[in-house]
Order: C-alpha cells, then sequence, then structure tokens
C-alpha cells in the first residue's frame, strides 16, 4: 500500500498526485504505515508542498495535519505562506486541528476520538469559532480541575511523607519502639485511603453514564445508604441515631448505584456535621410524594455551617474537614440534577444543622423495563 501511493505520488498528472495525496492522509490517519513509510510519506508530501497546482497544495495541506513525523513542520511553514488563499485556509485549519489532536492524545484513543468527533459536530453546526470556544472551555475546566485535584493530592501526600520519615527514623535507631511504629504505619494507611479517595471521587464525578433507570423502593434505597454509611463511620457513628419516615409504597425511576452514591454521599456530611461536638446526635430523613415527584429531606441537628461553607458546599474541593475529599456534595449533585433530571438544596444554621433537600421526578423517559 505505501509503496503504491509513493509511486501515485510521483506520476506526472496532477490529479492522479492530489488523489494519492488524499490516499495518503487516509493512511496516515489510520496509523498504517509503518515508521520508514511514514517517513518517506512525510517528505514526499515536504516536495509536494511546493507542486505548481493548488489543488495538489490543499490536499497537502488536509494531510500533513495527520504526519506525525518531523516533517510536518517543514511542509506546513511553506504552506501557510502558500500564494493562494485556499491552500493557506487549509493550512491553517490543518494546524488547528493538529493542536487538538496533540491535546487529544493525552485521552484513551477512543475517547480522542470521540472529542474530536463532537468538536466537528459543533463546527458544522455552528461554525469554527463555536468549536474554538468550546476546547477554550473545556481547556479552561480541565486545567481548573486539574490543579485543584494536584492541590488537594498534595495536601494528603505532604503528611504521608512526613509519617513515613518518622517512621524510617524510629527503624534506625538502635531499640525500635512496637508501639509509636505501629501508630506510624496507621495514619500512612489512612492517609492513602484518603488519596485513593479522592482518586475515586474524581472519577466518578467525571465519568460519562449511560442512565439505567429502573423502579426502584426510595426506603430501601434510604436505609442502604445509611447502612453503608454506618459501616464506614464505625465507633464514631454510635452516637448517631438515624430515623427514616418514608412510607414503603414510595417508588421512584433511578439508576440505583449512582443515586445510592448521592444519598450516602449526604448522609454521610450529616454524620460528620457532629465531629468533635460533645452530645449524641439525631438524622431525621422524610419524604413526601405525589403523581410527579418526590422530596425527600435529610435533616441533622449537627454544628450547622457559616454562610460562607453553605455558599461555596457544592463547589469541588470546598471541605474543610481533615478527611474530606471536596468531592462528597458536588457529586451528590451531579447525580441527582444532570443524571435523574432533579434538584438538590441546602439549608443551614451555623450550631442549629443542616437540611438537604432533593427533588426527583417519579418517572424517567429512559427507564429500562
Amino acid at each position: 500500500m505505501t509503496s503504491e501511493i509513493l509511486e501515485a505520488l510521483a506520476s506526472p498528472g496532477w490529479t492522479a498526485v492530489r488523489d494519492a495525496v488524499e490516499r495518503a492522509s487516509d493512511l496516515l490517519r489510520a496509523g498504517a504505515p509503518g515508521e520508514g513509510g511514514v517517513a518517506r510519506i512525510g517528505s514526499r508530501l515536504v516536495e509536494l508542498a511546493a507542486h505548481p497546482k493548488w489543488e495538489v497544495r490543499k490536499a497537502v495541506a488536509d494531510a500533513v495535519q495527520h504526519l506525525r513525523h518531523e516533517t510536518f513542520h517543514a511542509a506546513l511553514a511553506q504552506l501557510l505562506e502558500d500564494d493562494n488563499a485556499y491552500v493557506r485556509d487549509a493550512a491553517q485549519r490543518g494546524l488547528a486541528r493538529r493542536t487538538e489532536l496533540t491535546r487529544a492524545d493525552i485521552l484513551k484513543e477512543q475517547h480522542g476520538d470521540l472529542l474530536l468527533h463532537w468538536l466537528s459536530d459543533l463546527e458544522s453546526r455552528h461554525g469554527p469559532r463555536a468549536r474554538r470556544d468550546a476546547m477554550r472551555v473545556a481547556e479552561k475546566y480541565a486545567e481548573l480541575l486539574v490543579r485543584e485535584a494536584r492541590h488537594e493530592i498534595v495536601k494528603v501526600i505532604a503528611p504521608l511523607d512526613v509519617t513515613l520519615l518518622n517512621l524510617e527514623n524510629s527503624l534506625e535507631r538502635a531499640r525500635v519502639d512496637r508501639e509509636s511504629n505501629l501508630k506510624h504505619v496507621a495514619r500512612a494507611r489512612g492517609r492513602l485511603r484518603l488519596l485513593t479517595a479522592i482518586i475515586d471521587s474524581l472519577r466518578d464525578l467525571t465519568a460519562e453514564v449511560t442512565p439505567d433507570f429502573h423502579g426502584e423502593d426510595l426506603r430501601e434505597m434510604v436505609e442502604e445508604a445509611v447502612a453503608l454509611v454506618k459501616d464506614r463511620m464505625g465507633p464514631r457513628g454510635s452516637r448517631i441515631s438515624v430515623e427514616v419516615t418514608i412510607d414503603r409504597d414510595v417508588r421512584i425511576d433511578a439508576h440505583r448505584h449512582r443515586l445510592l452514591q448521592a444519598f450516602s454521599n449526604i448522609v454521610q456530611n450529616a454524620f460528620e456535621a457532629y465531629d468533635g461536638l460533645d452530645r449524641p446526635g439525631r438524622i431525621q430523613i422524610g419524604a413526601r410524594a405525589d403523581e410527579q415527584r418526590v422530596v425527600v429531606l435529610f435533616a441533622d441537628d449537627g454544628c450547622g455551617m457559616s454562610e460562607e461553607a453553605l455558599r461555596d458546599a457544592f463547589q469541588l474541593y470546598s471541605s474543610k474537614k481533615p478527611e474530606g475529599t471536596g468531592f462528597g456534595l458536588p457529586l451528590a449533585k451531579k447525580i441527582v440534577e444532570t443524571e435523574h433530571g432533579g434538584s438538590i438544596m441546602l439549608a443551614s444554621k451555623k450550631g442549629e444543622g443542616t437540611t438537604v433537600t432533593v427533588v426527583l421526578p417519579v418517572e424517567q423517559e429512559d427507564r429500562q423495563e
């Protein structure tokens, strides 16, 4: 295939050359030629960038975006200065596409292809400016997400490093304090669990979920969420009572795993509202429903939230808890609002407690029978 294309690229007829360039473009896009084949095709495209027919030069401009070789720059530099406006425009588009392909390389191959497909579809519907604006917004969001994630992860790694250093120093002493070393190990394991939780939450927040709705018993789901949190809290939650007052005949269409995750994040926050308080706690979970929607209320009488904390509660990494990931309520909001078409609201007063209100539609259009 490569040898046939190279032979056609040297054809005396310009239409045959143009067709061969387009075939070379398809081959490069598919990643079919080996390293040697890419180098030979690249060298030939550089030569054809000066072809007397603008139609050939335009085809070259369209092809070089797929050329992952050093000859890409040589060909593109010449095409960007071409006398023909069509060729220059094609070269500019090729450069833009190449930049997008480079950015997409950090994703899995299928995700990169999907991203480019979305951008191309956006451009066909709304023009090049919409495509550029979408890329700019996506880049800024990714930059923010990565920067903040790094900040949170470093906050966990730093004390983990100190703990391991203390353990190392202890082991270098002539006499090893077993109890002290076990405490260092326990702290290190706790930090690793928190680090894992942050990474898992980041994955869950950015995951694209295909709806899988089924009719579910609301009370059963809430009780399961409470049980999950109690297991995680261990002795910390022993002084907190939970009262669930939801009729057993209330059913909703839900993506069970995801909505259970949202409920457990909300309940976890309610339990943690009693950390540091020297008194028993009480969490009340109730619901009211009509034919169209169900309203679920999670109320605690814990520490409550300041106005600033309340304002930022659904922002990533806003948690000030020592063991908090900052993903709990933002992830719950995504699941409830984006995936289930509902809404989530928060009311709180410092020192008095917090109420989370979740409104969900009873029926979903995409319910699976």
